[in-house]
């Protein structure tokens, strides 16, 4: 991959991309169809994993869906951001709160993430490939959405889990209300280094159906604990929830692996329509 020499000066020249800061980077418009994600402090642990992510890119490019970097920016030998294609223009927070986006879109574009969730187990478990690339820190605001073509983009891929890197920390694998039963019961499942979950097919699983769950019947699962998470989804099924469904998010906190609940979001009853956008 290739590196593209900038300073902090000229960076400083460019045209801010994106108004406001995130904690970890600014984002400035470098071309018509390309931005140059600027970290704060990039951190060795950072380092690590965008140079892991170059080891592995060939395999990546493969999957559309992940908008990958295409260049490393250095300043003179030090890392300073990188180089990458502008996305869709809307992220599934802000599509799902549009009025004109309808329950059956939702389902079509979470259907869609469960497929890529599902091609990349097909790719470890058949080709062997990206057997340590997991996604991570999967949540509404780093997925953009095409509203025409119901497409979407993973973003955000440089806090990914891959290689020998370290976890970083992800929006809804802290577990707050939940830490000291998975410490205690489930560590094989969603492991933990130090303070830190370490992303794998389950933990992608459980943010996805964290999402699902949330725009789909408006349950913010990550605040609630284990007995108030039964009973809601408990409700969910005398409402009518399908019971291949309801067993699905029901073992999220059960010993055994999460399964992917994508193809059957199209079961959902019909009366779940009327649930309110006011979650996301």
């Amino acid at each position: 991959m290739q590196r593209l020499q900038m300073s902090e000066k000229e960076l400083q020249k460019l045209p801010l991309y994106y108004a406001k800061k995130t904690n970890e980077a600014t984002l400035y418009e470098y071309s018509k169809s390309e931005i140059i994600k600027k970290f704060h402090n990039p951190s060795d642990n950072k380092i690590v994993t965008l140079y892991e992510i170059e080891k592995q890119q060939n395999d990546l490019i493969t999957i559309e869906e992940l908008l990958i970097f295409k260049k490393i920016v250095v300043e003179y030998f030090s890392v300073i951001g990188i180089l990458m294609d502008k996305g869709y223009k809307i992220n599934l927070k802000d599509y799902f709160q549009d009025e004109k986006t309808t329950y059956n879109d939702s389902i079509i574009i979470l259907k869609n993430i469960g497929k890529l969730l599902e091609k990349l187990k097909q790719i470890r478990q058949i080709e062997h490939k990206l057997n340590t690339f997991f996604i991570g820190d999967l949540h509404e605001g780093n997925i953009l959405v095409d509203s025409e073509t119901k497409k979407f983009q993973i973003i955000d891929i440089d806090s990914c889990k891959i290689g020998n890197n370290m976890p970083f920390e992800t929006k809804y694998l802290q577990f707050l209300k939940t830490y000291s039963f998975i410490q205690k019961n489930l560590k094989h499942k969603y492991p933990f280094s130090y303070y830190y979950t370490i992303p794998n097919h389950n933990t992608d699983l459980y943010c996805y159906m964290v999402i699902i769950l949330k725009i789909l019947f408006s349950i913010d699962i990550t605040k609630l604990s284990v007995e108030e998470f039964y009973k809601k989804i408990y409700l969910l099924k005398n409402q009518g929830l399908p019971d291949p469904l309801y067993d699905i998010f029901y073992n999220l906190y059960s010993p055994i692996d999460n399964k992917n609940p994508y193809s059957l979001l199209e079961d959902i009853p019909k009366n779940f329509e009327k649930i309110k956008k006011n979650m996301i």
